[in-house]
């Protein structure tokens, strides 16, 4: 169990990050002269140097160094098209998107469809749905939900699995209009595609496809796959590559099934309205927790039902945490993470002087706190050994 879910997705640890965050500072400090990156550092150092910020682009290049600092710089020069320098140094929120924008995000475009069978995020595209007022509608909506996506520790280090279905009524009305931007976009974000799937029923557009797989490289060609045939032939397909039916929003009958998307919008609406004394930062505010949250009160102990499966968790996994190495150990603190993100819970602490405001806590936060578990448990264990001798 320990190794399984664990190594599918980056082994992090302490002296391996510092390294590579050493190393991508000196690749950006001698290609960002005069770049947009400076200007979004000048406005909120404290947003472009974030540890977390920068290890999301090493773990969207695969610790590529000289790749991410790249993407960061171009990340800023396509923020800044998208929506100014006013927003250039801060995470983007729904409220920063305007009514047209949102009309599109709504459109359903594109969507977060949930999970394969090796919980990475599915990410599904319908080019019939497309529905903007103009290109930048479109692209900014994108931009917001692939770093929605990226609040999530576990997409960042497994990746997501990308599906584009054009299979009957499904075809892009707009002939393709935008492809080059959105191509420029989708490069600039630091979100690892670990698969991508084309499901189409165009023989024109198969050959096209399959002519174009034959002249990619090697890793191209692993990562791409043509799904051609009715809508049942392309899904039975995608159920062997560990994507369900289930997963996918579209009904019995092969219509878009629109209502989890629409959920899914409506809550990061409701999530970021404005709260009658809510800390001033970007961070979106919680206002009713779920019971698969952990909720960290200041030191008072809860017993939500998200609490007690991480004190669950840190005593099943304390064995194999205290006889590893110091890498063995992040696995471990990384797992339990990811095994409440998987339950649908988060790590919340609740903001000072509020009784219903609640805030996510920093991963790198929530990793300390898991491991003073854990030195926790290991104390109390060696008491009560010593107590009965």
């Amino acid at each position: 169990k320990f190794f399984m879910g664990l190594l599918k997705g980056i082994a992090e640890e302490a002296s391996f990050i510092d390294k590579a965050l050493r190393e991508l500072d000196a690749h950006i400090i001698r290609t960002k002269a005069g770049s947009v990156y400076e200007i979004a550092e000048r406005m909120n150092p404290a947003y472009v140097n974030s540890r977390a910020f920068r290890i999301m682009f090493l773990r969207g290049n695969r610790y590529d160094t000289k790749a991410s600092a790249n993407q960061m710089i171009s990340f800023f020069e396509v923020k800044q098209q998208l929506f100014g320098n006013e927003k250039l140094a801060k995470d983007i929120t729904i409220d920063d998107l305007d009514e047209d924008d949102r009309e599109g995000l709504k459109a359903g475009f594109i969507q977060l469809a949930g999970q394969d069978t090796s919980n990475r995020q599915v990410v599904f595209g319908i080019p019939s749905a497309r529905n903007f007022r103009n290109l930048q509608n479109e692209l900014r909506g994108r931009f917001y939900i692939t770093m929605e996506a990226l609040r999530s520790e576990q997409t960042q280090l497994k990746g997501v699995v990308s599906i584009m279905y054009t299979i009957g009524a499904f075809k892009d009305r707009s002939k393709g209009v935008g492809f080059f931007e959105h191509r420029r976009l989708r490069l600039s974000l630091p979100i690892h595609i670990t698969a991508i799937h084309f499901c189409l029923d165009d023989p024109n557009q198969f050959i096209v496809l399959k002519a174009g797989l034959a002249a990619a490289n090697a890793k191209a060609r692993a990562r791409v796959k043509v799904h051609y045939g009715s809508h049942l032939e392309c899904q039975y397909s995608l159920a062997t590559y560990g994507v369900s039916v289930q997963t996918l929003p579209l009904t019995a009958t092969y219509e878009v099934d629109m209502h989890r998307h629409l959920n899914w919008v409506d809550s990061c609406i409701r999530g970021n309205k404005t709260n009658v004394g809510a800390p001033a930062s970007n961070t979106a505010v919680v206002t009713e927790p779920t019971a698969n949250d952990v909720l960290y009160m200041g030191g008072n102990m809860s017993n939500n039902a998200g609490n007690v499966q991480i004190r669950n968790l840190v005593a099943e996994w304390s064995q194999t945490y205290d006889s590893g190495s110091n890498k063995a150990k992040r696995l471990v603190v990384n797992e339990l993470i990811d095994e409440i993100h998987r339950s649908g819970g988060r790590f919340l602490a609740r903001v000072n002087g509020a009784e219903s405001a609640w805030v996510v806590v920093p991963v790198e936060d929530v990793r300390l706190k898991i491991t003073q578990m854990f030195r926790n448990r290991r104390r109390k264990v060696r008491g009560t050994r010593k107590k009965k001798n």
